[in-house]
């Protein structure tokens, strides 16, 4: 008897379009929003697909066939025919710099420049713009994205502008190059008798005439280098544009990863003014000076506490830098970088190994600090060595107080089964980015060889460990999804960590590949685990918030090389359409 009666319950609970989860009713009132003749990746434990999906005060309410679903319908409610595309759980960009980008853009458009004629041509046309003596700074560009694979040299930077002083500057971790054309080193007032500071090095070249190279000197020109002041409307307006250009691709949710808390401050301005077009949750880049006091002191002077705010917007884990990184051979890694990478990134010692900015003992100190404070904590560190280094920090912080931390590695280039198997067995996850194995990977095989390209961005040595990984962009530069810095169109990152493909078509660690449900697993539950909002967001299940996309083509069955053309046609937050492209599904019902 009482197994008929859990049957009967069953049975009217998969009736009235609720799955067994939770106990929504059409009688509660009808939904706010429909979507009805899709197949809907739910992203479940058991990979379920159905036909529709109902949202009523921002949350799934019903899961299932056109037929579960349409009972939700009232006069009200807003109904979206996908018209048999593939829908999927809003995609969660888990590594982003949106705050600094926006910044930035209203000052200077950021293009990508990939060869020295690219460069050249865009130093005479903001030459033409300007009166002579005008300083010209030009947009970043990593060596590995040029295709003579060097940065430009001061000659090129004055042949293009005679007239006009010219700065390139490529920086990264403790390290910053600045390439001066001959006007510039004349206008900045540079000589052979300019005084350095420690660890700084002058290059003249002919003397200064055709320009100069400089490291580590940024006070040299950075009073002729100074941008004007973004207003806080443009700044609102630059951030809210872009936030609604990753709307475009099915983002529904961010992580901004290395923010402070005037970045908070920002995005709940917007949200505050109903301007925020999906979720964040904020990481708070901190810089302690190693020892435990310090760490206390620092994480002590944070005006927010560790998961503040709500489902729109919320406070974060705390972020440390451990190394520099692979494109500028700067990642701290276990064995020498090798004969091959010498010239590539201009080191004289055989030994080396790449930068570390935190000693063992500074990261353990702030680990542990962080983690009895209440905090998450995550680090960026991109070499194999630095991972280890990490591991180690958590797990003292670990022998310390035990429990689900969640600590995190954003990066870790470099994966290997003894630091897999470690950082699975410490709960310890990963964010990382498929896409740079895609524009970087030709570059770097001659630099680093086939042995360690094999094990780059190696995601299913980590998977097969247990361990849980995000894929995202750390898009820092640009608004747009496939042109930007690091382009954050997340149907490139899956094609990437999909295919093994890089830009040129060459495949290295074909075992590395991962399956098309997997790459959509990594931009939506799994990132959500690692924001501990597995339970409210990451999958289209009953009771969860309401967000998806709504695809312009199959991500599963698709041509592989069509993946990375993907767009969303329309993507709904809490059960709000914030995109619709024009193409987009028809609204068949709209009262």
């Amino acid at each position: 008897m009482p197994s008929l009666l859990l049957l009967l319950v069953a049975v009217s609970m998969i009736l009235s379009g609720c799955g067994g989860n939770n106990a929504y009713s059409p009688e509660d009132g009808p939904a706010d929003l429909v979507v009805i003749h899709g197949k809907v990746q739910t992203v479940d434990d058991n990979s379920t697909e159905v036909e529709a999906v109902a949202i009523r005060d921002g949350i799934f309410v019903a899961v299932g066939s056109n037929r579960d679903v349409e009972r939700f319908i009232g006069s009200g409610t807003e109904v979206i025919d996908a018209e048999g595309r593939r829908v999927v759980p809003g995609l969660i960009e888990s590594h982003v710099h949106a705050t600094g980008a926006a910044r930035r853009e209203p000052i200077q458009r950021f293009v990508h420049l990939g060869s020295i004629a690219e460069m050249q041509q865009w130093i005479r046309e903001r030459a033409s713009e300007r009166a002579a003596g005008q300083w010209i700074q030009m947009p970043r560009a990593d060596v590995t994205r040029i295709d003579e694979g060097r940065l430009p040299r001061p000659a090129e930077l004055s042949e293009a502008a005679p007239d006009h002083p010219t700065v390139f500057i490529w920086q990264f971790a403790n390290r910053q190059i600045q390439i001066l054309n001959g006007a510039a080193v004349e206008a900045a007032g540079i000589t052979a008798e300019t005084r350095l500071p420690d660890g700084a090095r002058l290059e003249l070249v002919e003397g200064g005439r055709a320009g100069a190279i400089i490291e580590n000197a940024p006070a040299l020109t950075s009073d002729f280098l100074r941008q004007r002041e973004v207003n806080q409307e443009e700044y609102l307006f630059s951030l809210e544009q872009l936030l609604s250009r990753y709307n475009e691709y099915g983002i529904t949710t961010i992580f901004e990863r290395n923010s402070n808390p005037n970045g908070y401050r920002v995005l709940e301005d917007l949200k505050e003014q109903g301007r925020l077009p999906l979720r964040a949750i904020v990481t708070l880049g901190i810089f302690p000076d190693g020892t435990v006091e310090g760490a206390e002191e620092t994480i002590g002077e944070i005006p927010l506490t560790y998961n503040e705010g709500d489902d729109r917007l919320r406070v974060g884990p705390l972020k440390i830098r451990i190394d520099g990184g692979i494109l500028y051979g700067s990642a701290y890694m276990r064995e020498p970088y090798g004969e091959q990478a010498r010239d590539f990134y201009d080191f004289d010692d055989p030994g080396y190994r790449g930068t570390l900015l935190m000693t063992p003992e500074e990261i353990e100190n702030t680990v542990r600090t962080g983690q009895r404070l209440g905090w998450q904590m995550t680090a960026h560190v991109t070499g194999d060595a630095g991972v280890d280094i990490f591991l180690d920090a958590v797990e003292a912080a670990l022998q310390d107080k035990p429990g689900d931390h969640r600590h995190t590695l954003i990066h870790a280039y470099f994966s290997n089964e003894e630091a897999a198997e470690r950082a699975a067995e410490l709960g310890v996850g990963i964010d990382t980015q498929p896409a740079w194995y895609f524009m970087d990977g030709d570059a770097l095989i001659d630099v680093l060889g086939e042995e360690r390209l094999e094990q780059f961005i190696g995601l299913k040595t980590w998977q097969e460990a247990g361990v849980h990984i995000a894929l995202n962009s750390d898009h820092m530069q640009g608004i747009d999804g496939d042109t930007s810095l690091n382009p954050y169109n997340p149907f490139l990152t899956m094609y990437a960590a999909i295919t093994r493909k890089t830009e040129r078509g060459s495949v290295f660690g074909p075992d590395q590949r991962i399956s098309r449900e997997d790459a959509l697993r990594m931009l939506t539950i799994e990132p959500a685990w690692l924001g501990f909002a597995e339970e409210r967001s990451g999958s289209i299940e009953v009771g969860k918030l309401g967000d998806l996309a709504i695809l312009s083509d199959d991500l599963m069955t698709v041509d592989e090389e069509q993946i990375r053309h993907i767009r969303s046609v329309a993507t709904i937050v809490g059960g709000e359409v914030v995109y619709r492209s024009e193409q987009g599904p028809a609204v068949v019902m709209n009262p």
